[in-house]
């Protein structure tokens, strides 16, 4: 039986958005194929007829990933003007973020698996990760944005992570409430 183009493409939907979600959760090594096709809804052969593996599940991914990352912040920028930085800063690290690993930005999910990936999905994650620098820093003034647009991307990624990581939920508010305010710093000026 022939599937139409429009059933191939929500298959495929369907398996990217279960992967997405296991991905974050569980981890790279922690999933295997007949759990992604589970969660997808779908037979094994159905996964194989998108993915040639689950690298290359993976490997888009974090290149899906990113790629929502990049959309929010021009989003932000678009819709907050000025005072893009911190409409973005309060969002990152709110609870909506922090608290529920489908929600949890691409960056602190995959960043530490991307490093371990095989080639193809390094590249593909650096290739975004340029992005997403170049997408916060066209939002920033000055001379330095460049460098300024990497220290976010670092206070981003360690301070979503240690709010995450700690148990006592007013530790995290606390933690994300320090990040918050040092990711504005990091910023400095806006255009």
């Amino acid at each position: 039986m022939r599937y139409s183009t429009e059933h191939k493409e929500l298959t495929r939907k369907k398996i990217l958005d279960a992967a997405a979600t296991r991905f974050r959760a569980e981890g790279y090594d922690g999933l295997g194929i007949d759990a992604l096709a589970k969660a997808a809804g779908v037979t094994n052969g159905a996964f194989y007829g998108h993915f040639a593996s689950k690298a290359d599940a993976y490997r888009e991914i974090v290149v899906r990933g990113l790629a929502d990352l990049r959309a929010g912040i021009a989003a932000h920028q678009a819709e907050h003007g000025a005072d893009w930085v911190r409409a973005f800063a309060r969002f990152y690290f709110g609870q909506a973020k922090r608290d529920y690993v489908e929600n949890l930005c691409a960056l602190p999910a995959f960043g530490g698996e991307a490093a371990r990936a095989p080639a193809p999905t390094r590249a593909a994650f650096e290739q975004e990760l340029r992005g997403v620098q170049a997408a916060l820093a066209a939002g920033l003034a000055g001379a330095d944005a460049d460098i300024r647009a990497w220290r976010m991307l670092g206070i981003m990624v360690g301070g979503i992570t240690l709010a995450r990581a700690v148990p006592d939920a007013a530790l995290a508010e606390q933690l994300a409430e320090t990040y918050e305010a040092a990711l504005v710093a990091a910023a400095g000026p806006s255009v």
